[in-house]
């Protein structure tokens, strides 16, 4: 997979929700025509709308007792798109694994979480594809998500 992304002043609205009686994340405005899902970390999803390979929410099953507490500065972005190109197309309902071994920091003073690497490089392409959302690409890698969260 490889990932881009370009700026749009548009972006997907919702805000990610975490359900401690479910030890889950979920995006509060529920996209319905996501066809693929990339897991990224423990079991969160990332959904892609395949007629475009845009990635437009992230989801899933994420124990706060597995995070790693660790101060985070968060990236700066802009606004966009995420796009992921496929080497095969996927079947719709798949789910494709990207990394679930990354890990999964939490900043609890800020409300903030980084799947992946929350090192932050010069060259990196930070992209807020969704509300308070911003996916980290390094050389067409995707190396992390981070997130403003809301606890419930």
């Amino acid at each position: 997979m490889i990932f881009s992304s370009y700026s749009r002043k548009a972006i997907h609205k919702g805000e990610l929700l975490y359900i401690g009686q479910e030890y889950s994340l979920y995006f509060s405005l529920p996209c319905p025509n996501i066809d693929v899902g990339i897991a990224f970390g423990e079991s969160t999803e990332l959904g892609v709308v395949l007629e475009l390979n845009e990635i437009v929410n992230i989801n899933g099953y994420s124990p706060k007792s597995s995070w790693i507490r660790q101060h985070l500065n968060f990236p700066n972005s802009r606004k966009g798109c995420l796009l992921v190109n496929f080497e095969r197309k996927p079947n719709k309902g798949e789910c494709l694994s990207l990394d679930p071994h990354c890990l999964t920091y939490y900043d609890e003073k800020a409300g903030f979480i980084c799947i992946g690497d929350y090192r932050l490089e010069d060259s990196d392409d930070s992209v807020e594809f969704a509300d308070n959302i911003i996916a980290v690409v390094r050389e067409g890698k995707l190396v992390a998500v981070w997130a403003k969260i809301r606890e419930t």
